[in-house]
């Protein structure tokens, strides 16, 4: 690689690969530096996209522009890596109780959320739905894991990725560029996670960690093709295996599975599925939450061409190609952020407590 760059991406999760992505198709040269390590919130998640979310069941911010990016950027990395990596499939979700039932029919009278619904879903007998179910289109999951590993290893034969725990002492000031190993770069793009929190430029940020537990499990005569949905989802992974998720946990002492993480999933599969089934597997990530669970973008408050890509959360999937695409055309084309994830709703938090050391 040469020794003038146009961008360096920290952080090579779903942020950091979909970053990658658009510079790539946009013919911008960069160098991806990631630590590779298996148990990445990335990695974990079941990479689901659902236009319809939470317990309140609206529809989800810009859904239309994020399921449309999202669909347009897989057909590339499907021809890139020549391997299918999206699955789209209907989400069959059981009402918990009968306020989520009646819940439903007021949002039945809003035509942005009708669009999405199949109010009379195929039935399946796996499901437990004794106070009735809605079909949910347009959702689905991408195989996350292997799009992970593939992408990765692609831009490791192409000399755009390093292996390597981030230093950010390494990092300096040279004028408006930055240097780091010998390599000048014009500009620098934060992706690394729930691990901003070790960013001496970035920990100011009001990130709100939160450690997701997902399960394997292997159960016979469910149908893979349907998402269900109650409480956990249920996602087709291979085989009869599944995965189950997900706990949300504020508290917590470190990013490893557990059993209290496993008895919280099993109670709320006990109450989703009628069939039996056998945990194979557990796994657990942190996700990059923030305080009010919109994604962070833009520029750090001092320090030029420094940018911060951060904050997905729970959507990550969903939301990353049409946010990454949507932060480069800002630092390519002076275009406004959009407000609901412009970093500078939370200036106030900001904090100038780290020396930048130039050269």
């Amino acid at each position: 690689m040469n020794k003038h760059v146009d961008y360096l991406i920290i952080g090579g999760g779903i942020a950091g690969l979909m970053m990658a992505y658009q510079l790539e198709k946009n013919g911008l040269s960069f160098l991806l530096i990631d630590e590779g390590k298996n148990s990445s919130s990335s990695k974990v998640a079941a990479g689901m996209f659902n236009p319809i979310s939470g317990k309140r069941m609206t529809v989800n911010w810009r859904a239309d522009e994020l399921l449309e990016t999202l669909h347009a950027s897989f057909v590339d990395f499907e021809k890139l890596l020549n391997k299918n990596y999206l699955v789209q499939a209907d989400i069959l979700q059981a009402f918990g109780n009968v306020k989520e039932s009646n819940d439903f029919f007021v949002q039945l009278e809003k035509a942005q959320f009708n669009k999405y619904i199949e109010i009379d879903p195929a039935k399946q007998d796996a499901l437990n739905d004794e106070f009735g179910s809605f079909g949910v289109k347009g959702s689905g999951w991408v195989k996350t894991s292997e799009w992970i590993a593939d992408y990765q290893a692609y831009l490791l034969k192409n000399n755009k990725l390093i292996y390597r725990t981030t230093n950010w002492d390494e990092l300096k000031r040279k004028g408006e560029q930055w240097l780091w190993r010998e390599k000048v770069f014009n500009k620098v793009v934060s992706c690394e996670g729930f691990q901003v929190n070790q960013n001496p430029y970035f920990d100011w940020l009001p990130f709100k960690l939160c450690k997701g537990q997902v399960l394997h499990i292997l159960c016979k005569g469910l149908n893979p093709h349907v998402i269900l949905k109650k409480g956990v989802y249920l996602v087709h992974q291979f085989e009869d295996v599944y995965k189950v998720g997900a706990t949300y946990e504020w508290d917590f002492e470190d990013e490893q599975a557990n059993e209290t993480g496993q008895e919280m999933l099993l109670q709320k599969l006990s109450k989703l599925l009628v069939l039996p089934f056998e945990v194979v597997h557990r796994e657990a990530g942190i996700r990059p939450t923030t305080r009010d669970r919109a994604a962070i973008l833009g520029e750090h408050p001092h320090l030029k061409n420094l940018y911060c890509f951060n904050g997905l959360g729970t959507k990550g999937m969903l939301q990353a190609p049409f946010l990454s695409a949507h932060l480069l055309a800002h630092i390519e084309t002076k275009s406004d952020l959009l407000k609901e994830v412009n970093i500078q709703r939370f200036k106030e938090f900001y904090t100038n407590s780290h020396p930048l050391e130039t050269v």
